[in-house]
Parts: C-alpha cells; sequence; structure tokens
C-alpha cells in the first residue's frame, strides 16, 4: 500500500480503539476505490480483529462494494453496546444470510442457484451507522468505503428463516424504551437479498479474506434510517418477525 493510505489505516484503526477521535475527511477525498477497500483489509489486520459479519451494497454507479464489521463491533440479539464516544447516526433492519461454506468468486459466478447452496439460513439484523471521519459527507466518493462503510456495529438476530423473507410493504416498528418513535415500510435497497451478496463475492476484490463458512452478510437497510436516542432500550419490529432489540449505553 502507499504511504498515505497506510497513514489513513493507522488512523482509522486509532479511532477505533480511541473514539473520542476523528479522521478528517479531506484525507480522503483523492482515494480510488480499490484503496478504500486496501485499506479495510489493512485496519483489520492493525486491529488484529477477524470479521463474523459483511455488509454489502449496490450503490449508483452500479458497482459493488462490501466491508467488514469487526468481531468487536458485533452483538448477539437483546444484548448491550458500550456506545460512549463512538459516533452515532441511527439504525438500519435489514436482511442477511448465514453461510454453511464459503461463497466464492466461481460460485458467485454460476449464479443464484449455486450461492443459495451455500446458504445456511436467513436472518435479520440491526445495523448501527457511525464513522470515524469528522464529516462522512465530504470524504470523497470512497472515503465512506475506506471506513467500512461506515458501520457503527451489528446486532444479529437469532429467528432464523429458512427461506429469503418477502418483506417488501411490511410495517417497521422503531421503539425506545417502550415508547413508538418512528414509523416505516420495509423495501429490500437493491431488489432481494441475494443479488448484491451475488455482485460483491463474484468481484473477487476485497481484502478481509472473502466470504467465508459461518458468516453472516448483511444486505442494505429496508427502510430510511431509524433515528435513536444514544441510551436506552432500542426495539425495532418488523412485520410478524420476531422483534429485535439492543440497549444503547
Amino acid at each position: 500500500m502507499p504511504a498515505d493510505t497506510n497513514a489513513i489505516a493507522e488512523a482509522i484503526a486509532e479511532a477505533h480503539r480511541d473514539p473520542r477521535q476523528r479522521v478528517p475527511a479531506s484525507r480522503f477525498i483523492d482515494l480510488t476505490r480499490n484503496e478504500a477497500l486496501a485499506i479495510q483489509g489493512e485496519v483489520m489486520k492493525l486491529l488484529g480483529e477477524s470479521a463474523p459479519v459483511a455488509k454489502v451494497a449496490m450503490p449508483p454507479d452500479g458497482i459493488a462494494t462490501g466491508a467488514p464489521i469487526p468481531v468487536g463491533l458485533v452483538i448477539d440479539d437483546g444484548g448491550t453496546i458500550e456506545l460512549g464516544e463512538r459516533d452515532l447516526a441511527g439504525l438500519e433492519i435489514e436482511v442477511a444470510v448465514r453461510l454453511d461454506a464459503d461463497l466464492t468468486p466461481e460460485i458467485a459466478k454460476a449464479g443464484r442457484d449455486a450461492v443459495l447452496q451455500t446458504v445456511e439460513h436467513f436472518v435479520l439484523g440491526i445495523e448501527l451507522i457511525g464513522s470515524r471521519i469528522d464529516d462522512r459527507t465530504k470524504a470523497g466518493p470512497f472515503g465512506p468505503l475506506a471506513d467500512n462503510m461506515v458501520t457503527g456495529g451489528y446486532v444479529t438476530g437469532t429467528q432464523i428463516l429458512a427461506h429469503e423473507p418477502n418483506v417488501d410493504g411490511l410495517a417497521i416498528t422503531l421503539s425506545s424504551d417502550g415508547a413508538i418513535v418512528q414509523r416505516e415500510v420495509a423495501k429490500y435497497p437493491f431488489g432481494d437479498a441475494i443479488s448484491p451478496v451475488i455482485a460483491f463475492a463474484g468481484m473477487a476484490d476485497d481484502h478481509f479474506g472473502g466470504f467465508r463458512e459461518g458468516m453472516v452478510i448483511t444486505t442494505g437497510s429496508l427502510s430510511p434510517l431509524l433515528i435513536v436516542p444514544r441510551k436506552g432500550r432500542i426495539e425495532i419490529h418488523l412485520g410478524d418477525f420476531a422483534p429485535l432489540s439492543l440497549t444503547l449505553r
């Protein structure tokens, strides 16, 4: 990696270790997509963390992207996140897949049916959105990608779904300490849960070790950002599925 991307990776890693720190957006403006992906991998090495969860997306340019979510930011449904000084823009409820076999680029290129053979089950989850950048809106086209697509953490649901759920049109209800604070209507952001997984896996350009057996891959927010206070008990309902919850403090 060139010296500047090394320095950016060091700065992001340090912001993970000390959430009071932020990396200036100006340092990211000229990054390319490949440099941003390489920074992701270097940050994971610097932190010495594995990635039990990854996220994928299909930006407007049609080129799939993905990012690891470090194990230190992942909890199970019903758990607690010590937010402290970490940035929190909001929450997203998402559909994810859990793999029971490695999803290789070759399998991804073989198509949807081949990819589904690697999926153990589907699951719902909550992603926290938060950045290590002081202003992610001014960090250029690939700054947020370098910052692991501004993930702030992930809550893995426990309800096992044997098939891809039909969520379009379902009600989403967000509650904080028992009071409803936001209502939305669900819609897959990229058409379904599998297409963005196939698209990114097939590109074979990640720097975090690929989509491995046991990994959860989350596939994009089903609604606009869900805004929550920084402390309290949060619960999200999607239709008649089991609710998801976490405590922020």
